[in-house]
């Protein structure tokens, strides 16, 4: 329990010139301060995020707009033009679609409100459960499913990855700096990213939890499509999976628990000091694995491995590959190192006319 207080927040757009330096610190300067990257513009949004006295005039809101009820012919046609680019559009279209759904959203400042209702400027000032909680669509009309949230399992709405992972501190600058070499290559496959989270990063203290992050840590989240269909390859896979096997194994990065493909929590459970610790605090309480299951058992490293490795697997982020079988030859996709991170080991389309 704290006493009750407000926070006062406002974003600021920069270039990407001292990112490596600035994320070091961001987190120090701000105590609810996060970052979002676009790597294909060049361009950051800084998050500053500080708590203010309860006297501070101001009763904002945080909802961000993709928490939000929406009508449902707008989610559908969002998830057909998706799925329009991701199988025949080009980077360009791409591109300009992600970039018209940022400037979309820093527009309506990102879900902050002044009082609610309106955006009238920065900073947003507001009572710490109105600005951290959010969630509109708890409050969805029963309309009939008229409107729904882009979840809803009962309309064909969005779908995407979301991989997660954290990397200490202090080794954050460098990952940075690989990744922009790697953007370097063909900035425009980081349009596949969606710009709604870019390359999200929020700083999360060292904790002694047996499962806790052992030092100061930033995480990173990443959204990007994902089909209906399993094995179907998505464009510039090869891309975002190079930039998390080099989170996870260059920089000695862990997965978030509830967010990470499979591949991701392959000796996972290694990198925590305090692993065994937790374990046997497990079997003491639950010597009878009522609360386990044959994936927690894989995950925590009691039984078998997290990845699935068979045709096809890495396409979908069961395995890394290691045999072009694991991609999708067929169709054209072969494993390859990656291009930064050779160790990483990618499925790329290469076409065979060439």
């Amino acid at each position: 329990m704290q006493p009750l207080f407000k926070r006062s927040v406002t974003f600021v757009n920069r270039d990407e010139l001292d990112l490596p330096a600035k994320i070091a610190v961001w987190g120090h300067l701000h105590e609810f301060g996060d970052i979002k990257w676009l790597p294909q513009e060049g361009k950051v949004i800084y998050r500053k995020d500080d708590r203010v006295d309860v006297s501070s005039p101001g009763n904002g809101l945080n909802s961000p707009l993709s928490f939000r009820s929406l009508p449902t012919s707008m989610i559908v046609a969002g998830r057909v033009e998706a799925d329009r680019l991701e199988k025949n559009g080009t980077d360009a279209e791409r591109c300009e679609s992600e970039r018209q759904k940022f400037l979309t959203s820093q527009m309506l400042a990102f879900g902050l409100t002044n009082d609610g209702v309106n955006f009238t400027g920065y900073p947003v000032v507001g009572f710490q459960d109105r600005m951290q909680a959010n969630g509109g669509c708890i409050h969805s009309p029963e309309d009939g499913l008229q409107s729904a949230c882009a979840w809803d399992p009962r309309i064909r709405g969005n779908l995407f990855y979301n991989s997660g992972f954290s990397i200490p501190l202090s080794r954050t600058p460098a990952f940075i700096i690989d990744v922009q070499k790697l953007r370097d290559l063909n900035p425009t496959a980081f349009c596949a990213l969606y710009s709604s989270a870019g390359m999200y990063m929020r700083y999360v203290k060292a904790s002694s939890a047996y499962l806790g992050k052992p030092v100061d840590s930033v995480d990173f989240d990443l959204v990007y499509y994902r089909s209906r269909t399993l094995g179907t390859p998505r464009a510039h896979a090869d891309v975002i999976d190079e930039v998390e096997q080099m989170a996870l194994h260059k920089y000695g990065g862990v997965p978030h628990w509830g967010k990470g493909r499979n591949f991701a929590f392959d000796g996972a459970i290694a990198k925590y000091p305090k692993a065994s610790m937790f374990l046997k605090v497990k079997d003491r309480y639950d010597p009878d694995g009522i609360f386990s299951s044959e994936w927690s058992d894989q995950v925590l490293g009691i039984k078998d491995s997290p990845s699935i490795v068979r045709k096809g697997c890495a396409i979908d982020g069961l395995c890394v590959c290691s045999d072009d079988l694991h991609c999708a030859p067929e169709q054209g996709y072969v494993c390859r190192p990656g291009k930064v991170y050779t160790k990483a080991r990618v499925c790329v389309f290469e076409d065979g006319s060439s």
